[in-house]
């Protein structure tokens, strides 16, 4: 009786509380603990292509704390050795990196969550992941600083790059840009339509931009034919293609791989805690390469500061 009546003083009995608090506490505590697995399944690349991904993968990791398998699938792999590995493994949720993971999204679909990059993903409904196509309200950004004068811009689009140009009609009122945006639908199309363009620009005030398109930034037909009428009529092109710029463009943008690991890593972890759905993001990348040979053929100066901030430039030395 004693021995209860100093157990029910005041004294113990806060002790008694505390250690019941603790206990009650003691599950919160310990679950941060209990890693969540994710795996990134990716191609096996050679130089250059390993390179990027290595970088997402680096990116990936960054933003992962827990446990990361890395699943490099050779040419020709087994689907159903990585499917068995990803169980052995205890996996909890799944990034898919190129066209060699994507190809896995059917099977794992339903059993992980799982978002995609490192490719140019368009929205579906079901699918998240972040795009390699840039977001125009970057390209905007960029168009008000090298080319201030420019006030309208035209672009061409399908039906598949529908989603983009919806996101661009929003950027240009914000940026201050008229958007002047035409859909087609084959190739034909595009060329009779971007006659009708480059007959109604002006020099100095109008852009054209090439988005990630197949049909309206073709590399056979469309793109030999704007550069050329673009640089005879002193007009600014810019494109969502990285490689054009090499070739004449203006501008464009490259993606930063390890900024869009990052992302994947926080998106996918979005999924696997319960909470909607992220959907296709664009790249939202600022590696910027310039043309500086077109920028002086259109009588633009950059000063030393800005130059230095591209991410890459052409001519390169």
């Amino acid at each position: 009786m004693a021995d209860l009546k100093r157990t029910l003083q005041p004294g113990r009995w806060l002790d008694l509380k505390r250690l019941f608090g603790l206990i009650i506490c003691l599950p919160m505590l310990v679950a941060p603990l209990s890693a969540a697995t994710l795996a990134v399944l990716y191609p096996e690349a050679p130089p250059p292509y390993k390179q990027v991904f290595d970088q997402i993968v680096d990116g990936i990791d960054e933003r992962h704390a827990d446990r990361l398998i890395r699943y490099p699938l050779e040419t020709r792999y087994s689907r159903d050795q990585i499917l068995s590995q990803l169980d052995r493994d205890q996996v909890d949720m799944v990034i898919t990196l190129g066209r060699r993971g994507y190809s896995l999204i059917n099977d794992i679909n339903g059993h992980y969550p799982f978002v995609s990059g490192a490719l140019p993903l368009t929205p579906n409904g079901t699918l998240s992941g972040v795009s390699l196509i840039t977001d125009p309200d970057n390209l905007f950004s960029q168009l008000n600083v090298l080319s201030p004068v420019t006030k309208r811009v035209f672009v061409l689009y399908t039906a598949k790059s529908r989603w983009m140009v919806e996101l661009a009609k929003v950027s240009a009122k914000k940026k201050g840009l008229e958007l002047w945006a035409y859909e087609v639908n084959t190739l034909s199309d595009a060329v009779r339509k971007y006659e009708e363009v480059l007959d109604n620009a002006r020099n100095g005030s109008d852009a054209i931009w090439l988005p990630l398109d197949k049909v309206t930034a073709n590399e056979t037909v469309i793109l030999p034919m704007l550069l050329r009428e673009a640089w005879d009529r002193r007009l600014v092109m810019f494109s969502s293609k990285p490689s054009h710029v090499k070739r004449g463009a203006l501008f464009s943008i490259y993606p930063n791989n390890q900024q869009s690991g990052e992302r994947l890593a926080e998106m996918v972890k979005e999924l696997f805690s319960g909470k909607t759905m992220p959907g296709v993001e664009p790249s939202r990348s600022l590696h910027l390469g310039v043309n500086l040979r077109t920028a002086v053929h259109l009588g633009m100066e950059y000063s030393p500061t800005l130059t230095r901030s591209f991410y890459r430039t052409f001519p390169q030395p």
